[in-house]
């Protein structure tokens, strides 16, 4: 049962997280030269593709890679990965390829304790399948964006 609540939890914060991107691009002074309102839906649909395989993605690279995963770290690294999902399609949509290094850094600081506890095949497997996986499906939806007419 407890498990089902996280997942329940999760699937909240990923919509409320899909609503706010939405709004976020919408607000964003002269969008369309970004994202124009018809390919919103392309957008959405992106950032929902995006968080609903990144999980499945990085947990094949930590089978690879041979990382033991203790549930509770994989429900917060799951958590941890989706808002980083967001921020790193986010940024590579907006062309904003430096944040992204910031981005890497600043997460890389906040789990350093994490990182330093051992288990780093973990923490670093997961952190860098996750940064890849979500840039490389950035520049996929921007380039189908740029061609969709």
């Amino acid at each position: 049962m407890e498990r089902f609540d996280v997942t329940w939890r999760t699937l909240l914060s990923v919509i409320a997280t899909i609503i706010s991107i939405v709004a976020l691009l919408w607000a964003i002074p002269h969008v369309e030269t970004i994202v124009a309102p018809r390919h919103m839906v392309v957008v959405v649909a992106g950032y929902t593709l995006l968080l609903a395989t990144s999980g499945y993605v990085v947990m094949s690279m930590l089978s690879l890679a041979g990382a033991s995963v203790d549930e509770a770290e994989a429900d917060t690294g799951s958590v941890i990965g989706k808002v980083e999902n967001v921020l790193i399609l986010t940024l590579t949509l907006l062309g904003a390829y430096t944040a992204l290094g910031l981005v890497f850094t600043a997460k890389s600081i906040v789990r350093w304790q994490d990182i330093s506890s051992g288990n780093t095949t973990y923490y670093l497997t997961g952190s860098v399948a996750n940064v890849t996986y979500s840039l490389v499906f950035g520049i996929v939806l921007r380039r189908v964006l740029d061609t969709v007419a």
